[in-house]
């Protein structure tokens, strides 16, 4: 594993410390998320510290099947002694809200196979 034990996990919602809960969340995920697409954009490294920016695209079991899409940001803070992410920050670059109004509509993009 690459994340310590108590590992910060935060996103534009919520933050919280717990590997294992982190872990938990991503298997509630699994029956959601039908399909999804992720290539990377760029990332830097300065120290401890890695950034990366992904373009991430969700589609959702839902019945009109929306597609979340929008670049997406990681920092994560890796400590020197332990060589484990102690942090983990995501970011994205839409407001939080117009994320939460793709799960709303009818998609406007797909994720090609």
């Amino acid at each position: 594993l690459i994340y310590d034990e108590e590992c910060v996990f935060a996103d534009p919602f919520v933050s919280f410390a717990g590997r294992d809960r982190f872990v938990d969340n991503l298997a509630n995920l699994g029956s959601f998320i039908t399909n999804y697409s992720a290539r990377m954009l760029d990332y830097t490294s300065d120290g401890n510290e890695i950034k990366t920016r992904v373009m991430v695209k969700l589609e959702l079991n839902l019945p009109w099947k929306p597609v979340l899409a929008w670049p997406w940001g990681v920092r994560y803070v890796i400590d020197p002694e332990t060589n484990l992410v102690t942090l983990h920050e995501e970011s994205w670059d839409i407001e939080a809200w117009e994320g939460v109004k793709q799960i709303f509509r009818a998609p406007t993009t797909q994720i090609k196979a």
